[in-house]
């Protein structure tokens, strides 16, 4: 699929690995896009400026001799002017072109089409110029024509005049083996001229020709081609290295997050279990025993899945399972369900425990009496896509009827989410009719 090119940046300097890095006037206009108007701003300096010094010289050195201008003028100011037309006219074109942001395959047409005019409207105004000088200087012109016209017949005369005593001279001379060698000697000459006239047009015109591309913006047209290749590589490389730092970022926070999980709760179980020695030795010693159990089972995984972007739906469900129980032994009056309608699935690592706690902080401890934790994982299929829906119902005292959270755990992973999957992704909280918050996750299944 064919889609615009991307225009808005075309004026900005090149970035380091493509551009050539010069501080020279001459070539400044290499450290911007090929046919941007900055591009043609300083590669028309680079040419009229010199231009008009030799120009100058030359009047000048002119003018010291004592030669008439009427005879250098006419020669040098059509060579000026279509010289100048083709440099600035072609590639000109190809800056407008550019700047109607046409697809790939178009622009590159029409670039070759507006270099191509350029070359026709600069020979006309080459051949302009150059009839407008000799209309100026018809006179002189005229009379030079006579005056080499009548030396041409005087040289003709005198030559033909050699030429007979030349003829009556050869016919004198007796025929001998010598002139019979250089009869030979001038028939290879002749052949070597003949080849020589044969292969100096070609050779001329192949030069004249790489000239003439050269000067109409053919390199250019190159020059932009490999250009714009080393610009889409060089923005890949940056992409894939913003993705890197993303994901290096990413890691960290879920590093930062593991840490921040295991001493929470281990502060309020230990304080858990402290309360209870004295007057509930028996549910201290289950609240260890339930601890140790989850510390073997979700420790190692935690610090595994602290430098991974991706877990599975079924371990953190175990994980949610023995967090729960240990603090169920803590609070004995919470309760809690864990339906999942999925074999497995894969999800960011320590969302759903982050959920978890954050519902047992937030909402169960608080509260007065029994409490309940419902968890379920379910899919979803929207627009024809399947999406993991997991959701961590509680019944405590809620956050009062509003339905954002702010806190730091959540904002880290919404952050997450948009930064794993953009906006197919999303964190959402709701309060219950009947009391409590349900933070809901949403994002693409993939099994």
């Amino acid at each position: 699929m064919m889609t615009k090119i991307d225009n808005r940046f075309t004026e900005q300097p090149l970035p380091p690995e493509v551009s050539i890095g010069s501080d020279s006037w001459l070539t400044r206009a290499r450290n911007y896009p090929v046919f941007s108007r900055t591009w043609y701003y300083y590669r028309s300096l680079a040419w009229l400026i010199p231009l008009a010094v030799i120009d100058l010289l030359v009047i000048f050195i002119t003018t010291l001799l004592h030669l008439p201008l009427s005879q250098v003028l006419p020669v040098m100011l059509p060579i000026s002017i279509g010289v100048s037309a083709l440099y600035l006219i072609g590639p000109g074109l190809a800056v407008l072109v550019r700047q109607l942001q046409f697809v790939e395959k178009k622009e590159a047409i029409y670039l070759t089409l507006a270099l191509v005019v350029g070359g026709l409207l600069s020979y006309g105004a080459y051949q302009l110029s150059d009839y407008l000088c000799e209309w100026v200087s018809s006179e002189e012109k005229v009379h030079g024509s006579f005056e080499f016209a009548a030396k041409l017949e005087g040289r003709d005369s005198s030559a033909s005049k050699e030429k007979e005593s030349g003829n009556s001279s050869t016919s004198e001379r007796p025929n001998t083996p010598l002139s019979t060698t250089s009869t030979a000697a001038l028939s290879d000459e002749k052949t070597n001229q003949n080849i020589n006239q044969f292969l100096k047009p070609i050779v001329n015109g192949l030069i004249d020709t790489l000239i003439l591309i050269y000067l109409g913006g053919g390199f250019d047209l190159w020059l932009f081609f490999r250009q714009k290749k080393r610009l889409l590589e060089d923005q890949r490389l940056r992409e894939l290295k913003q993705a890197q730092e993303a994901r290096r970022e990413a890691e960290l926070r879920l590093s930062v997050l593991v840490a921040q999980v295991e001493p929470h709760f281990l502060f309020n179980t230990l304080a858990g279990v402290r309360s209870a020695i004295n007057t509930e030795p028996v549910r201290a010693t289950a609240i260890v025993d339930h601890l140790v159990d989850y510390l073997r089972a979700t420790i190692p995984k935690f610090r595994s899945e602290g430098s991974s972007s991706q877990a599975r739906l079924q371990q953190q469900l175990d994980a949610a399972r023995a967090y729960l129980n240990l603090m169920k032994a803590r609070i004995p009056r919470l309760n809690f369900s864990i339906v999942s309608e999925i074999a497995d699935a894969a999800l960011p690592p320590l969302m759903l425990i982050s959920l978890v706690e954050n519902a047992i902080k937030h909402g169960i401890e608080p509260k007065i009496g029994p409490a309940h934790i419902a968890i379920v994982a379910r899919e979803l299929m929207r627009d024809k896509q399947s999406f993991l829906e997991l959701s961590v119902a509680d019944d405590g005292i809620g956050f009062g009827g509003t339905t954002s959270g702010s806190g730091i755990g959540l904002e880290n992973i919404r952050q997450r989410l948009t930064s794993m999957y953009g906006d197919a992704a999303s964190l959402t909280l709701k309060a219950n009719r009947e009391g409590g918050v349900t933070a809901i996750i949403c994002l693409p299944l993939e099994k």
